[in-house]
């Protein structure tokens, strides 16, 4: 089996990973003025977090191409450990700390973008297939 070969549609998920990365280990800011607002009744930087790792999921899914449900879970999981992995990182920042409801967020995020993944992957097979055409 030959080793994994880096595109040019993998650069997108490593450059989205790496500016996640350096935002998540800057220095926090201070916290000031009127609290946002929480839609659904859940903080603002938790949609973020959730957004941010379905953003990561999906490109990791896009750039392996996969439409099995088995690879979409394991880039799932793999963004969830990298989530994860900077959650720990951050106890090393002196205005960071780890967050288990950060780690949830993340992973609620990364699930739902490999599902959108799974859900759009299809329907552009289906389209593609009706008009004739093969996924290479």
């Amino acid at each position: 089996m030959s080793p994994p070969v880096v595109t040019r549609r993998t650069l997108p998920a490593v450059g989205f990973a790496l500016l996640v990365l350096v935002v998540s280990l800057l220095p926090a800011p201070e916290t000031g003025g009127p609290p946002l607002p929480a839609p659904l009744g859940v903080a603002v930087d938790k949609w973020v977090h959730a957004g941010s790792y379905a953003v990561l999921a999906g490109l990791l899914a896009w750039a392996r191409g996969s439409r099995d449900t088995v690879v979409v879970a394991a880039l799932v999981g793999l963004a969830v450990a990298y989530g994860c992995g900077i959650e720990l990182l951050q106890t090393l920042v002196p205005s960071r700390s780890f967050s288990g409801a950060d780690a949830v967020a993340n992973a609620v995020g990364a699930a739902g973008g490999g599902a959108v993944w799974l859900a759009v992957a299809a329907r552009v097979d289906a389209l593609t297939e009706r008009r004739g055409f093969t996924r290479p």
